[in-house]
């Protein structure tokens, strides 16, 4: 095996199809999502890309770093254009949130992470750097933004309101709530009561447009 192969690259002169990085590591993604990292393995990975399991190999020497590879590739994309108005944009960010989670598994992965915590602590952090804080930089951002605008209150604290707002769908998920409908608006109103200024988080924009008519 060359030096490249060992750490992940492929060899010299070694064709590559285009796009299988890509396809492999979000098929672990799947996989992890439905089997959890106790029933992970390459065999699997590579049956869901329809591929051999060398070509796997050849780009991810070990089952970990495979694992660790795909943890790493997931990333929060597309997340949508703040506006003016603080209450809109966190509603856009949980409809954005759950519809991410639910597409590739996001508790199934956490749950499995924080289940080898112990034995393999470096998942977590991985997950944790990919998307967990970047997600909430994205709330704090449009909290921020609120404070900016005189929407949120100077002296909240906004790191608490995103755990609050974030969390929502952890404690929901796990109670049997619907997270569906009107979930992410209730959930806003809910942050918003706290940190809001006087009179923001008990009118809705749509509420404020039919007085006005």
């Amino acid at each position: 095996m060359t030096e490249d192969n060992k750490t992940g690259k492929p060899g010299r002169g070694r064709p590559r199809k285009e796009g299988i990085d890509t396809a492999i590591l979000d098929a672990a993604i799947r996989v992890l999502a439905t089997e959890g990292l106790e029933g992970f393995s390459v065999a699997k990975v590579a049956a869901e890309v329809s591929t051999a399991k060398a070509t796997v190999y050849s780009r991810f020497p070990t089952r970990m770093a495979l694992i660790g590879a795909a943890l790493t590739h997931l990333r929060v994309d597309n997340v949508p254009e703040p506006t003016d108005d603080v209450r809109s944009d966190l509603v856009e960010l949980l409809e954005h949130m759950t519809a991410d989670y639910e597409r590739i598994g996001g508790l199934s992965l956490t749950g499995s992470c924080l289940a080898t915590e112990k034995r393999t602590p470096e998942l977590l952090e991985t997950i944790r750097m990919s998307t967990f804080l970047p997600r909430r930089e994205s709330f704090l951002r449009v909290l921020r933004a609120g404070q900016d605008r005189g929407q949120v209150r100077a002296d909240a604290d906004l790191e608490q309101a995103v755990s609050a707002a974030v969390g929502a769908y952890y404690a929901d998920h796990l109670a049997g709530r619907p997270t569906d409908g009107d979930w992410a608006a209730r959930v806003a109103d809910s942050v918003l009561r706290g940190i809001a200024v006087p009179g923001l988080a008990r009118t809705r924009p749509s509420e404020a447009k039919l007085g006005q008519r």
